[in-house]
């Protein structure tokens, strides 16, 4: 019996899903809508570095958590670790990028 479309790209993402990289990392899927203009300096980075979008989004994830912990006081790193910080809320457009790192606890 011949598969539908939708039965394929299931069986695509079950395989891919529990796959590693060249690292030996495992993979996670992520979903997340953004805006256009993101999406296409997204593509344009990836084509001008000739890489693929996961790893321009991989590596622009790690720079930026760098930067963070290394302006982080120590004390506090454990706490960003185990998510107990907040630098910024989701109802700012821009990041907080020269605000002093005095995060504030979370309370869960």
């Amino acid at each position: 019996m011949r598969k539908s479309n939708a039965q394929r790209q299931r069986d695509y993402r079950d395989r891919h899903l529990n796959q590693t990289d060249e690292e030996h990392q495992m993979l996670e899927r992520i979903n997340h809508m953004v805006s256009l203009s993101a999406k296409n300096s997204l593509k344009r980075l990836a084509s001008c570095y000739g890489i693929t979008q996961r790893v321009v989004l991989e590596r622009a994830i790690g720079e930026m958590e760098n930067e963070l912990l290394s302006r982080l006081p120590n004390d506090r790193q454990n706490d960003y670790y185990d998510r107990r910080i907040t630098l910024r809320s989701n109802d700012h457009e821009e990041p907080l990028r020269n605000e002093k790192l005095t995060a504030t606890n979370k309370t869960d």
